[in-house]
């Protein structure tokens, strides 16, 4: 069987599973089925599933692949060079090889191993798929054990790695226009890595979202909804004192636009919170993201 549509991987859980026939594919990436079904044929690339009457289903991944193929034939690279590259990737062990080379890396403070590490996932599965792939384990196993302790120095190192790779992705993405939402972290909230992850989703998803970044005072909050009319507020909180400082607000803070309330303190707590006009996301960076997608693209809808 052909491990790159293996049932029930990690790699399947971030856009192995078939869901576009060639169509839908030519529409999305621009690239005609005829020629997709040549590459395919002469050099391997992309690799769609069949169905039962033999009709190509494509992933997400592969819909990636077709991206990353068309800009290395802008930038001038061969269509053979191009595939080597993803050949290369796969033979250190696709998808599911890469986050251990990356975690090996940033326990070993060796950047540029990551560095690879990461531009071999965003071959394979694109940028949302590369992170969604990579930062939750990651921050999950990167953690080393220094005289029974966490060693600090190296859940830092890897939280920075990870976050300037997110504002990277980020920075490559177009600019929506619109009324925004936006998105930050709790008072005192320093762990910004699952605010920045939501941020970026929302924004591949073509929203516009102004993100607020780390530590945002409810007093701040209300300042930028008053200048910047947002569509709603997400905010992400890890730490229970967070949340108790942003409950102290919203129970005393006048009209505000919808809110969305997610992250590990929340998940803990949703008690505390049900009394408020909040919505918790789940816990997932990617659920979050797709449940606030469906909020606004029903406002939308419903506005005509």
């Amino acid at each position: 069987m052909d491990t790159r549509h293996a049932q029930g991987s990690l790699a399947d859980q971030a856009g192995l599973a078939p869901r576009y026939r060639v169509t839908a594919v030519e529409g999305i990436t621009g690239i005609p089925a005829s020629t997709l079904r040549s590459w395919e044929r002469r050099y391997g690339w992309p690799q769609p599933a069949r169905t039962a009457s033999d009709q190509r289903l494509y992933s997400d991944h592969d819909v990636a692949v077709v991206r990353f193929l068309r800009r290395r034939r802008a930038e001038g690279m061969s269509m053979a060079q191009a595939t080597g590259l993803l050949d290369q990737t796969w033979a250190a062990g696709g998808p599911e090889g890469v986050p251990d080379r990356l975690v090996a890396a940033l326990r070993g403070f060796d950047e540029l191993a990551a560095e690879q590490a990461f531009a071999a996932a965003e071959r394979l599965l694109g940028a949302e798929g590369a992170a969604l792939e990579l930062v939750p384990r990651t921050v999950a196993e990167v953690p080393a054990e220094a005289g029974g302790e966490t060693a600090v120095e190296v859940e830092h190192f890897a939280s920075n790695f990870l976050r300037r790779q997110i504002v990277r992705l980020l920075c490559a993405l177009p600019l929506p226009r619109g009324r925004p939402l936006l998105v930050g972290c709790g008072p005192d909230e320093q762990h910004e890595l699952g605010a920045l992850l939501l941020t970026l989703l929302l924004r591949a998803r073509g929203h516009r979202v102004v993100y607020l970044g780390a530590r945002l005072p409810g007093p701040a909050l209300e300042r930028a909804v008053s200048a910047l009319d947002p569509v709603g507020v997400a905010i992400s909180h890890t730490m229970p004192e967070s949340l108790e400082q942003s409950l102290a607000w919203a129970r005393g803070a006048g009209a505000l636009p919808r809110l969305w309330w997610g992250g590990a303190a929340v998940a803990r707590a949703p008690e505390l919170v049900g009394c408020l006009p909040v919505t918790v996301l789940p816990g997932a960076a990617d659920q979050g993201a797709r449940e606030i997608d469906a909020a606004l693209q029903s406002r939308r809808r419903a506005r005509g």
